[in-house]
């Protein structure tokens, strides 16, 4: 969540925002001039858009860049703890006296929110821009916030652009076909550059061609299957990858970014290194053992099915309880129906914040329980010789890990 006492001016941008707002890039890099575009002098720049696997190929790349000894700014979204994770350098985030230092410059611009008004998201972004100019950052490695074409970030010039899977997600804003979002995310496709993909569904990869065509950039379709799991990690191209993670869309995750990496020519000794040492938060992400309790942040159908998948495979024999919340502007029903289909039992809750879906909204649902309290829906979902499993939305990681802290596990 965003913290009120900390950085209470962005907090109103989030929380009370115009009803009407027309996304326009060309506005925005005219608010940027007014901070001379700092998004023109932050290193090289990698820049990540996708439905699922973006925070974790950002994270990816910046650790191998991280060990390669440059000096890397990172800018991911949503964060989880605090608003800080979301600007980094070499993996340390953004301290707060720094964050509020820019925080006030951005606020003079735009506290005359009729005339100047900016997204919370924008806001910053500038943030991050600002910073990295000013650490002077060999890379910037740049998360996509929504969709690519109209996203905040997309005013950076000649970057390499990597996006993964695409699939359904914010099909009110991008579209409601695969090619109609294809087309939203190809958006971040540079004039005479560079993109990485994966090798993914056809109408999405024709798409994606005929953008990269009509820029005249370079198009690398990555085949992430090509591997073999090992313990410990994974063979890849006759190389042998030290990775704590072994689910598969996280191994294809870092294949991708493997790709990157030797295009960027950076040794492989660096790259090993960088993905050994690689760690994300919410990404099934076991936090207790008895009882066997994994965090998810995955808040979308795909990445929903594809983590309850993952689970079924590593875990044949074990029962599998869902403790989920959702956020209003997802496709939740579609997301229950999916977790009626894999889980045992599964409980809906609620969180105390403005998005959230409330807990009598799930009132008609049938096959799922339902709790007002997210600790009593826990409680409920222990069983012996299952997993509990926390998903649906990256802002219910901390709150889930704190439930679990609280009864001592």
């Amino acid at each position: 969540m965003i913290e009120p006492k900390l950085f209470k001016n962005l907090y109103n941008l989030e929380h009370k925002p115009l009803k009407t707002y027309n996304f326009d890039l060309n506005n925005f890099k005219g608010f940027l001039k007014d901070f001379a575009s700092p998004q023109n002098e932050i290193g090289k720049i990698i820049h990540v858009a996708g439905t699922n696997g973006k925070g974790s190929v950002v994270g990816i790349i910046s650790n191998i860049l991280k060990e390669s000894s440059f000096k890397v700014g990172t800018y991911i979204s949503p964060h989880i703890k605090q608003v800080n994770e979301r600007v980094k350098i070499n993996g340390k985030n953004i301290s707060d006296r720094n964050f509020k230092k820019y925080e006030k410059l951005i606020y003079e611009k735009i506290k005359d929110r009729k005339k100047h008004y900016r997204t919370f998201f924008e806001a910053v972004t500038t943030l991050a821009f600002l910073y990295f100019k000013e650490k002077k950052v060999d890379y910037s490695v740049i998360e996509v916030g929504l969709g690519g074409r109209l996203d905040s970030t997309n005013v950076v010039e000649n970057s390499i652009s990597v996006i993964t899977k695409i699939d359904f997600d914010h099909t009110n804003l991008l579209g409601k076909t695969l090619e109609e979002i294809a087309y939203e995310k190809g958006g971040i496709i540079k004039n005479e550059g560079v993109v990485f993909t994966f090798k993914q569904k056809k109408k999405v990869l024709k798409i994606l061609k005929s953008i990269a065509k009509e820029r005249k950039s370079k198009i690398f379709i990555i085949d992430g299957s090509n591997y073999k799991k090992e313990e410990g990690g994974f063979i890849y191209k006759n190389l042998f990858y030290r990775f704590k993670y072994p689910y598969s869309y996280q191994i294809e995750n870092a294949i991708l970014s493997i790709e990157v990496a030797n295009y960027l020519g950076i040794k492989q000794k660096y790259i090993k290194k960088g993905i050994e040492n690689f760690h994300i938060e919410g990404r099934l992400e076991v936090v207790s053992k008895t009882p066997f309790v994994i965090v998810d942040g995955s808040h979308n159908p795909s990445a929903i099915e594809r983590s309850l998948k993952e689970l079924k495979i590593l875990y044949p024999k074990k029962k599998i309880n869902t403790v989920s919340i959702f956020m209003a502007d997802k496709d939740y029903l579609k997301s229950v129906n999916i977790l009626k289909r894999y889980a045992s039992k599964v409980f809906l809750t609620q969180i105390n914040f403005f998005r959230c879906v409330k807990a009598k909204d799930y009132k008609n649902i049938e096959g799922v329980k339902i709790f007002k309290s997210p600790n009593e829906a826990f409680k409920n979902a222990i069983e012996k010789n299952s997993i509990i499993l926390f998903i649906g939305s990256f802002y219910f990681v901390e709150k889930a890990k704190k439930i679990v802290r609280s009864y001592g596990y």
